[in-house]
């Protein structure tokens, strides 16, 4: 049911309500907030953790000088008897070379070339050859052993190449030694030839019935020296290729040279 209002309460009320769209109405409350306090609050930052310790580089090492080698005193030798002195020089100075020349011999065995070398036939060959030496050591202070290996090559009849190895046992232990420091030598060993000498071949008429390329080194040596200066030697050597009583092929004979040697030792 719709109520009906007097004609003037509809004006009266019609005016308040036009003064109050007018006045816009009571004033708002208004209330001025900061805008550090108006913003939400930041949660605070943790604690910063505390550094590590920062650690220092590793060294580097500086470059290893190795210790400097005692310096070699020299050895006084002065005590020592020429030839004692001679010895031990002799013996620092392990490696040995040597050159030889010389000549071959086409009869006589080596028993009677030893005592008489005059009553051989010689110079069907002239031999060249080098070797090399090296102490192994010595015993029964007049002794040594050294090894040897070596070549030669025959000029003339032969015309052929020859090659050894071999063990010598030498004896140093002479009276005169302080004087001429003096060795003798005996070898054992190998020998090889890339062509028979004549004397091993025989002649076409008589030839031999037992040959053999390898025969054994069979070389007696005697050496002179200073005994201020043994590591300067002169050689003289028979060499002799063996057929030791038949071992090597039934070969009983063997070629025989004479050569003169210069050695040096260091």
């Amino acid at each position: 049911m719709i109520v009906a209002f007097p004609r003037p309460t509809r004006l009266v009320t019609l005016a308040a309500a036009s003064l109050l769209l007018v006045a816009g109405g009571p004033p708002p409350d208004r209330i001025t907030t900061p805008r550090q306090q108006a913003l939400p609050a930041s949660p605070a930052p943790a604690a910063a953790a505390p550094a590590a310790p920062m650690s220092e580089p590793a060294p580097v090492p500086a470059a290893v000088t190795p210790p400097a080698a005692p310096a070699r005193m020299p050895v006084d030798l002065s005590h020592l008897s020429p030839a004692d002195r001679a010895r031990a020089i002799a013996d620092s100075r392990p490696w040995s070379a040597t050159l030889f020349v010389g000549s071959s011999v086409a009869d006589g065995k080596l028993r009677d070339l030893m005592v008489a070398p005059w009553s051989g036939s010689w110079g069907d060959d002239t031999l060249l050859s080098g070797a090399v030496q090296y102490r192994l050591g010595r015993f029964w202070r007049f002794f040594t052993v050294d090894l040897e290996a070596g070549s030669a090559y025959r000029f003339g009849d032969t015309e052929g190449g020859e090659f050894w190895g071999a063990v010598y046992l030498r004896y140093d232990g002479f009276p005169w030694s302080n004087y001429v420091y003096t060795t003798l030598g005996l070898s054992m060993g190998p020998d090889f030839v890339t062509r028979l000498p004549q004397v091993e071949r025989g002649t076409d008429a008589y030839p031999e019935q037992n040959q053999s390329a390898w025969l054994n080194f069979f070389s007696p040596e005697i050496t002179f020296a200073l005994p201020d200066y043994p590591q300067y030697e002169v050689a003289f050597r028979y060499m002799h290729r063996s057929g030791m009583f038949g071992l090597y092929n039934g070969v009983w004979e063997g070629a025989n040279s004479f050569v003169v040697g210069f050695r040096y030792r260091f």
